[in-house]
């Protein structure tokens, strides 16, 4: 009997391998351990495996910014039938992303790398079917749903930007400070 040969890893599976190992290493010891070579050892491939699927190191980063968004986007959506419900709930899954995944947020929002345009608006397109959601249940004002929806990303990202870098004065509770960010961005949408 011959000896069964291992088969080799199937290419997406060492492309999810190599993401997966790359936001381990970033939340882990952050962006300046992503080197082609740690991630590939975190992965357990060879370093060209990061050439081969990302062509590089800023492929790699412009992957795992775009796997963020992806995944931010799924986390962001808010499904509750009651529409101030719904906008409440995302904002609070906004924060809960951020705070878990701060690194990969920071990343998400820098000018380091660029994620896929399509995957970014499309999480961006989230909070645009939230606000259009409210509309039409009565509960946020009429006017182009794409321009409130920024102001609203606006507010959540500039509160919870100043959380992760404790950029709030010492008194300032920056749970307490969010959780009124929201109230205050639904009394600003309201009818």
């Amino acid at each position: 009997m011959s000896p069964t040969k291992n088969p080799r890893t199937r290419a997406t599976e060492v492309r999810a391998n190599l993401l997966s190992a790359a936001r381990t290493l970033l939340e882990r010891e952050g962006p300046s351990a992503l080197t082609v070579r740690a991630v590939a050892t975190e992965a357990g491939v060879a370093p060209m495996g990061v050439y081969n699927h990302f062509d590089g190191k800023d492929g790699l980063l412009d992957a795992v910014v775009t796997d963020g968004f992806r995944d931010f986007s799924t986390h962001i959506a808010a499904v509750d039938a009651d529409a101030s419900a719904r906008l409440l709930a995302s904002g609070h899954r906004y924060r809960e992303f951020a705070v878990a995944h701060p690194r990969l947020y920071e990343l998400m929002f820098s000018t380091e790398c660029h994620a896929d345009d399509e995957v970014a608006a499309a999480a961006f397109g989230v909070l645009v079917d939230i606000v259009r959601y409210g509309q039409a249940a009565g509960v946020i004002r009429d006017g182009d749903p794409v321009a409130l929806a920024a102001q609203t990303w606006a507010c959540v990202h500039g509160a919870v930007s100043l959380e992760l870098t404790s950029a709030h004065p010492p008194f300032v509770d920056a749970a307490a400070n969010y959780e009124d960010v929201l109230l205050l961005i639904a009394r600003g949408l309201a009818p």
